[in-house]
């Protein structure tokens, strides 16, 4: 399951809906096409249901963290690039993300200009 031509989707998936809002608006804004879901089961349902080029993904949230939701996510779609957003960026989750294979990592709170690199980092380093 592959994206269109085009734009590349983007799924922002953070139980903080105004972290949600902030990203959607930056990256659309940078020209990406991008959804949001502040729950991880309404971020799995889009996941099946449509193709995506990259994964935001909140580390800890209620019910499922970031990791759950990767490897689930890794599941239906192997191809899609993963970033890691938290607040909680401890050696150990940024070691975890790294080996489990997220392509970026982004510590809350970030920049306009730091979300931008780090989605252009996790879509290069997907290849």
């Amino acid at each position: 399951m592959s994206a269109p031509q085009g734009r590349p989707r983007v799924l922002v998936v953070d139980d903080a809906g105004e972290v949600v809002v902030h990203c959607v608006n930056i990256l659309q804004a940078l020209g990406y096409a991008v959804k949001g879901a502040n729950r991880p089961d309404v971020a799995l349902d889009l996941v099946r249901k449509e193709a995506f080029d990259l994964m935001i993904v909140d580390y800890r949230m209620p019910d499922m963290n970031g990791f759950q939701v990767f490897e689930q996510a890794r599941a239906v779609q192997p191809d899609l690039g993963f970033m890691l957003l938290t607040g909680h960026g401890t050696a150990d989750v940024v070691e975890d993300a790294t080996e489990m294979g997220f392509h970026a990592i982004l510590l809350k709170p970030f920049t306009r200009e730091q979300l931008r690199a780090a989605v252009t980092q996790a879509l290069s380093a997907r290849g």
